[in-house]
């Protein structure tokens, strides 16, 4: 037996019948400065006429409650009271002794204050002040209550709810429709507590089936499983509710710990397995049913935290910003730090005169409270647009019609209006278009002064500031003389000759102005055509190294205008880039002479022009201005040609070498007898002389060979012949080849009829000795004379056809002597 409340229902129960309940009244609407400590009341009043015995009060943060950041506290003075503040659910129980006062229980309350450690709290914090231990929560004037009782059902839940009772209240399972109530029954839970909710009439349609709502038949809160809706408030768990056992019908608040505090889960009656899901207890619901005393057993007070907005503002350029902040609560302060600092101004309007963007801060404040939370508010001086009022833009009547109007280049006009790249700029044809910047009558690149001669530009940058100018367009009556022309020539110098070279336009700026009087600050620019000159637009802006793009003769345009108001001066095309060509010729006779000859010409011819010649020998000494000249020793000459206007050709080398025919001497020439292989060799070529020699051995003919050498030459005199290839002429020499024959045929057809020594030379040999022999080495014939030969016959017979041996004893003009032997063959 719970004797606890059963004192409270005899207690309840006899103060219904005996007397009136107590009446608490307390007053509270206060403005939190944060970090401090506040009364939870202004006023509080206790009206006990039936002198009930009031053991205990109740102080609780019912709505706002933050853990471990608020307090209620008491400084206890007084011997008659005990106190114990509940962290979990944030309530302070106040407890008295018998001997009480009315009195001391009012001083109590007005002693209590709240206080908060978050210096970002915010919101609002209500507080109920009750006399029973049930939990009153001032914005559904009901009381709840966590009533433990294990394992028990919901349906004996249900029948527990009802038959309790607080001061005369009916109670029932709690019907949750606030998330005020979700959270003040999910403190107070200690274990799984059922409530009044269930689908066990229509699976996935649930309804609070008690309290008021009972009685109403049931009112749906929920339709569906998990992501199902509610037409009302619900506050399941994620994943709820799921029914995922089966049978699970009933409303339950979580358990602990158990996903959102105070949110609920779908449970079959009996519970699960787990102790986290099974039924601890159940909340019983005080308030709203029929026959309800009307009861002022508890109290309600708040303090509200100021809620803030604000907005900035901006401005173009410096000057006077407004920036606007409300609040819910106390005085607006601003400040000039997100800390500490200064208070600068207090009111909802704050109005500084700025020239640099800054950041204030408000604060919604008590009076004296400067621990507000500061909301930062922007101020920004954003950059102006400089722009004139009003310029004066020119532009030259060269449009070939001398009536005033002339097409503009609006783009042209811009600079003179701002020196900001950033900004952008639209023209219009009206004032009212360009202060609204409409979007319409646009004016666009190329306009024609003949629509009027003023238009207006709106001028606005990336932060959203603008200007307008006025453009006032004229037309300019100064223009170049008539069929002014200036010349820039080049020669066409680079590697291919086609009539393109590089120009600097520059070198004609000077003679540009020179037209014009002097006095204005005036530039020259320069165009490929007429329409981009008169529209200043497409410049060449590589003026200084410009490849014309018209071979050898081009026509550039010329504008002249003011640097300072872009006022035309002159257009036109007066420049003329002219490409001279290098001059073209051939030079004939380039080469050789020989030294029989006193001299040789050189000539040009082939020249695709008039032109000057300079003809240099090898130390650079001019020697000739004509279009030939005569040299007379060899070396490298240099003709250049130059045309009227001076260009100048690329040099012509001509190499002029002196030639002869050979000098030849058997004392320069060797012959190699090696292996029965006779050659002929020339020692030493420079002996022959200065020509360019090839040789040919036998036949003046040839062929020839630059080789002065030759192999297996005959035995025999042997003619050598050399050629000068610079045409000098053919020198011939005949060279001895000693050497005997290897047979003979005696037979008389004038071939190989005797044998004997050929290719003897006198001037090495003085005297000669041949002996012949058989095969058994007799002596058939001696010879002694270098011309003398051998018939094949002795003592007046013919030998037979046979080999025969010889020896051969040469004297050298020296004394000394030669031996040669061998043998040789007489064929018959």
């Amino acid at each position: 037996m719970n004797y606890k409340y059963l004192l409270l229902s005899l207690f309840f129960a006899y103060t219904s019948v005996c007397g009136q309940a107590p009446e608490l009244i307390a007053v509270g609407d206060q403005v939190y400065c944060p970090l401090t400590s506040i009364p939870i009341a202004t006023d509080f009043e206790l009206n006990n006429p039936a002198g009930t015995v009031i053991d205990a009060l109740y102080i609780q943060i019912s709505s706002g409650y933050e853990q471990g950041n608020d307090f209620l506290e008491f400084p206890n003075l007084n011997p008659n009271i005990t106190q114990s503040f509940n962290a979990a659910d944030g309530k302070l129980t106040l407890r008295f002794s018998s001997t009480i006062t009315s009195a001391e229980i009012i001083e109590a309350v007005e002693a209590v204050t709240f206080r908060s450690d978050d210096a970002s709290v915010s919101g609002k914090k209500e507080f109920s002040i009750s006399i029973g231990q049930a939990n009153y929560l001032p914005s559904s004037d009901h009381y709840y209550e966590y009533v433990p009782a294990n394992l028990i059902t919901w349906q004996d839940a249900r029948i527990a709810a009802e038959n309790r009772t607080y001061y005369g209240l009916q109670g029932y399972l709690a019907t949750i429709t606030t998330l005020d109530e979700a959270v003040l029954c999910g403190e107070q839970t200690q274990g799984a507590g059922w409530i009044g909710g269930t689908d066990e009439a229509v699976e996935g349609v649930w309804e609070w089936v008690t309290g008021p709502e009972g009685l109403a038949g049931g009112v749906e809160f929920w339709r569906g499983g998990p992501g199902g809706s509610t037409t009302s408030f619900a506050y399941w768990n994620p994943g709820e509710p799921n029914n995922t056992n089966g049978g699970e019908d009933y409303a339950h608040i979580t358990a602990p710990g158990v996903g959102i505090e105070g949110s609920w889960n779908d449970l079959r009656t009996t519970g699960e397995t787990n102790p986290l899901f099974q039924a601890k207890g159940y909340i019983v619901e005080y308030g709203g049913m029929p026959g309800d005393p009307v009861l002022k057993i508890a109290a309600a007070t708040q303090i509200r935290i100021p809620v803030t907005s604000a907005t900035g503002d901006s401005r173009c350029g410096p000057g006077v910003v407004t920036l606007d902040a409300t609040t819910n609560a106390g005085e607006l302060h601003w400040y000039d730090s997100q800390s500490g600092g200064n208070i600068l101004f207090t009111g909802t309007q704050f109005t500084p005169n700025l020239t640099s963007s800054q950041t204030f801060y408000v604060a919604a404040e008590p009076a004296g409270c400067t621990s507000g939370k500061r909301r930062a508010v922007q101020a920004e001086i954003l950059p102006e647009v400089a722009a004139p009022n009003q310029i004066t833009f020119s532009n030259c009547d060269e449009d070939g019609t001398p009536d005033g109007f002339v097409d503009f280049n609006l783009q042209q006009i811009i600079p003179y209006l701002t020196a900001d790249p950033a900004v952008q700029v639209t023209f219009y044809s009206t004032r009212f278009d360009a202060d609204t910047n409409s979007g319409s009558n646009v004016l666009t690149t190329p306009y024609n002064n003949a629509s009027g001669n003023i238009i207006y530009a709106y001028i606005f940058n990336s932060a959203g500031c603008s200007a307008v100018s006025e453009v006032q367009l004229k037309v300019s009556t100064t223009s170049f003389p008539n069929g002014f022309l200036y010349n820039l020539t080049s020669c066409d110098t680079d590697a291919q000759q086609d009539g393109f070279i590089n120009f600097d336009l520059n070198e004609a700026s000077s003679a540009m102005l020179n037209v014009f009087p002097s006095g204005a600050n005036l530039e020259v620019s320069y165009f490929r055509s007429e329409q981009d000159a008169l529209l200043a637009q497409n410049e060449i802006s590589t003026a200084s190294f410009y490849r014309n793009e018209v071979a050898y003769n081009q026509i550039v345009y010329v504008r002249v205008e003011d640097q300072d108001s872009g006022g035309c001066y002159g257009v036109g095309p007066h420049l003329e880039l002219q490409v001279e060509a290098l001059p073209i010729f051939d030079v004939v006779n380039e080469g050789k002479f020989c030294s029989n000859a006193s001299s040789f010409t050189l000539e040009t011819e082939n020249a695709q022009g008039v032109y000057n010649y300079s003809w240099y020998d090898a130390s650079n000494t001019r020697i000739s201005t004509s279009a030939q000249v005569t040299v007379t020793t060899p070396g490298i000459y240099t003709v250049t040609a130059t045309t009227t206007y001076g260009c100048i050709s690329e040099p012509k080398q001509i190499e002029v070498i002196a030639s002869e025919a050979a000098l030849l001497d058997l004392e320069n020439i060797e012959v190699i007898q090696e292996n029965r292989s006779n050659s002929i060799h020339i020692r030493d070529l420079s002996l022959m002389g200065i020509g360019d020699y090839e040789f040919a051995l036998g036949d003046p003919i040839g062929p020839y060979q630059t080789d002065p050498t030759f192999d297996d030459v005959a035995i025999g005199l042997q003619t050598l012949y050399v050629r000068d290839q610079n045409g000098c002429g053919i020198s011939s020499i005949e060279i001895p080849v000693l050497g005997f024959p290897k047979y003979f045929t005696p037979n008389n057809d004038g071939y190989h009829d005797t044998w004997g020594a050929q290719g003897v030379a006198s001037n090495e040999f003085s005297a000669i000795q041949i002996l012949i022999f058989n095969r058994f080495g007799k002596l058939l014939k001696t010879l002694y004379d270098f011309n003398s030969s051998w018939d094949g016959s002795t003592r007046g017979s013919n030998l037979p056809a046979d080999d025969y041996w010889y020896k051969v004893l040469l004297t050298k003009t020296d004394g000394s002597l030669v031996n040669y032997q061998g043998h040789l063959t007489l064929k018959r």
